[in-house]
């Protein structure tokens, strides 16, 4: 089902370049709670696409034409470098499906990773956010197309205020997120994550991995100059201690961070982590 808890938001750009508004495939469920939106309030600025996606990122998330094409499979897959079920199977496995409990998936992504992981999941309830309106359609009708929409709910949110309250989820994951977020707004966004993750739960982030001496896209300077054009904060997490950040993320909630399980893909330029969550 989709929830949308947002007035008509102006768009920061051309209108002919997207359309925010967002057809509904089912009439509106109730949002969060009262009580929850009382611990967490929402205002109109939360629900504002954020500058950088305007800036930075409308042609890929944003304009339609740009979101149909990005979203098949052998077009993601391509951009992954042939990755992309490798780096799907290993976040699915590593959330620990059968045991996962309430989950939340912190911005929609391309490709069939959603729905793998409501599949998987079962009867364990999927929260899928995102601010983009047009993110949520599609995954919304990815859903319903195969059936899984029963124990999935999509949310107009944004990743760096989240309206639930702390402890609400079982686990949280990101998937191919960090990398597209500026500096702040990385950190608000694994800070609200850990917060409302309860302490005993999940974290799992699939992402680039670190920057290597050794691994080719790395050491040529051509190649870091297109992944820097085309991801401009990509180069900044390549030069982030992940560990060192989440621990970081983690005392401004009052919790820690354990990680339970590292993989990594193509020579490490990939990397799927799992973090236990708990209270400090």
């Amino acid at each position: 089902m989709y929830e949308d808890r947002s007035e008509s938001v102006a768009p920061a750009m051309p209108a002919p370049l997207f359309n925010p508004s967002l057809p509904q495939h089912k009439p509106l469920q109730p949002g969060v709670s009262l009580q929850h939106l009382a611990s967490h309030h929402i205002t109109d600025d939360d629900l504002t696409l954020p500058d950088y996606l305007v800036k930075h990122y409308w042609w890929a998330y944003l304009w339609r034409p740009a979101v149909w094409f990005f979203d098949h499979q052998p077009i993601i897959n391509a951009i992954v470098f042939g990755q992309y079920r490798k780096l799907t199977e290993a976040t699915v496995r590593l959330l620990h499906p059968q045991q996962a409990g309430s989950t939340l998936m912190i911005a929609s992504a391309y490709g069939d990773v959603i729905t793998k992981t409501a599949k998987a999941l079962g009867d364990n309830p999927l929260t899928v956010i995102d601010i983009a309106p047009i993110q949520l359609e599609r995954a919304q009708a990815k859903l319903e197309k195969l059936g899984l929409d029963e124990h999935a709910t999509v949310t107009r949110m944004n990743a760096e205020s989240l309206a639930y309250p702390d402890n609400h989820f079982d686990t949280a994951f990101m998937f191919l997120l960090l990398h597209e977020l500026p500096v702040p707004a990385r950190r608000k966004a694994l800070i609200e994550a850990l917060r409302v993750v309860r302490p005993g739960g999940s974290l799992v982030l699939a992402e680039y991995g670190g920057f290597s001496e050794t691994h080719p896209f790395h050491r040529l300077p051509l190649l870091r100059w297109v992944f820097g054009t085309a991801e401009p904060f990509l180069p900044s997490l390549w030069h982030t201690d992940l560990d060192t950040l989440l621990s970081e993320c983690a005392e401004v909630t009052g919790k820690r961070v354990v990680c339970e399980d590292k993989v990594w893909l193509f020579g490490g330029f990939y990397r799927i982590w799992r973090y236990r969550v708990e209270q400090a």
